[in-house]
């Protein structure tokens, strides 16, 4: 067999292996995953005296960016002496995550367990409180433009008596959240350490129940179903006596449309009481789109008034923002403005073309998506002038980027979905005839 014949014949073989493969790699992408991780004495985990163990945590395929992971306690088994156990994410990748704990102080942590979710998503935010010492109120920055909604899950505890303490979200602004931890008299001294997650999220995305406060054993009326969501209860506070081993097991029974949680405990031991929230959170988050052109008017004249008139002007009219001159720029515009119009002015280039594009469709093909409109720049038009009105159907924020060269003005909108993407809202530029 010659070199070309053998080359064809290599081709032919290889392409189904390829196809495969390529089929393999693509049907295990996910963006979504959830799992639990038991510590206990019996496997191992003698966690007391500077004890410390680190656990690679599969994922159940490979997700397409590194994902968000939210962690938090649904078993415990610890004792009434001074203890304490610390808890941390060290790594996160594609394929797994690695989680360490240390029990530093000679109380013997018997088990704990952590239930576990993860989320490839640019509309949510995973921030990190791992072992606070001491345990105080904190305010963290975040980055989640739709961020009305924080869930706590407890990572670790550190304690030299009885407890009396929950975690609270006392407030979220448009770039900071704010957690507090309830102060008791004479019980909060005995908190010596404490961990925690926050997950950032809208409202829009999860079901609420509220918080439960509860004495094991606790069992839940049945709750119906939802799809795509996962139904958690993070603890968020404890009440603990301290007089004997405190014990806590949680167990879901599925049935055919709905579910029920309980919450156990074994021995004849403390009669401590839990607050846990209690919610469905979605894993096919709603998808936010661009605002779309529902009017538009256009003028052009000859305007001898001003004669160093910019080649772009743009005005957002609900927050009176003005941008001119070439360069790059972002703005955001919040809640309850929906609908937002512009005023965007052209300072023709004599003998130039005027393409112009506005959003009119998210939901049509390319040929339906645009209003597009073509003028021509001579001796009695200097001026154009574009009053588009945006209408958006959700109640959300909404951030742009605006860019200004010397031939092009482009008004673009930020979406965070799955991916964090740009989807031109106006586009203008000036092209040779």
């Amino acid at each position: 067999m010659n070199k070309e014949k053998y080359n064809q014949a290599f081709k032919i073989q290889m392409s189904p292996i390829l196809l495969f493969i390529l089929f393999i790699s693509a049907s295990s992408i996910i963006f979504s995953d959830s799992g639990q991780q038991l510590f206990d004495h019996a496997a191992n985990f003698d966690c007391r005296n500077n004890f410390q163990t680190t656990k690679t945590i599969q994922f159940s395929g490979a997700f397409q960016n590194i994902p968000q992971v939210f962690m938090f306690q649904d078993y415990c088994d610890i004792p009434n002496a001074i203890s304490e156990y610390q808890f941390s994410i060290t790594s996160i990748t594609l394929v797994d995550f690695q989680i360490v704990v240390k029990c530093p102080k000679p109380g013997l942590i018997w088990g704990i367990r952590y239930s576990w979710i993860a989320l490839d998503d640019s509309r949510v935010q995973v921030i990190n409180s791992f072992n606070v010492d001491p345990p105080q109120d904190k305010v963290f920055n975040h980055q989640l433009l739709n961020a009305d909604t924080a869930i706590i899950g407890l990572t670790s505890l550190g304690y030299s008596g009885q407890l009396e303490f929950q975690l609270l979200v006392t407030q979220i602004t448009k770039d900071t959240v704010s957690v507090g931890i309830t102060q008791v008299a004479g019980k909060f001294v005995n908190l010596k350490q404490i961990g925690y997650q926050i997950l950032l999220v809208a409202s829009r995305d999860i079901i609420d129940l509220g918080l439960v406060t509860f004495k094991p054993t606790y069992t839940s009326n049945a709750i119906n179903l939802e799809t795509n969501k996962w139904l958690i209860q993070p603890i968020q506070g404890i009440k603990y006596n301290y007089g004997a081993q405190l014990t806590l097991n949680e167990q879901k029974t599925i049935g055919a449309s709905t579910v029920s949680y309980s919450f156990t405990k074994w021995g004849p031991y403390d009669q401590s009481e839990f607050t846990i929230q209690n919610l469905w959170m979605s894993y096919q988050l709603i998808k936010n789109y661009a605002l779309e052109c529902f009017t538009l008017r256009i003028s052009q004249k000859l305007d001898r008034s001003q004669s160093n008139r910019p080649r772009f002007f743009v005005q957002i009219m609900q927050t009176n923002q003005i941008y001119n001159t070439v360069g790059e720029y972002s703005f955001k515009v919040y809640k309850p403005i929906q609908n937002i119009n512009f005023v965007t002015e052209i300072n023709c280039i004599t003998g130039k073309r005027v393409i112009s594009k506005f959003n009119k469709c998210n939901s049509c093909s390319s040929f339906g998506k645009n209003y597009q409109f073509n003028h021509y720049c001579h001796s009695q038009i200097n001026l154009i002038s574009y009053f588009p009105k945006f209408a958006q159907t959700q109640s959300v924020n909404q951030e742009f980027k605006i860019i200004i060269t010397s031939n092009n003005c482009l008004v673009k909108q930020i979406l965070y979905n799955q991916a964090k993407t740009e989807q031109d809202i106006i586009n203008i530029e000036f092209q040779d005839p």
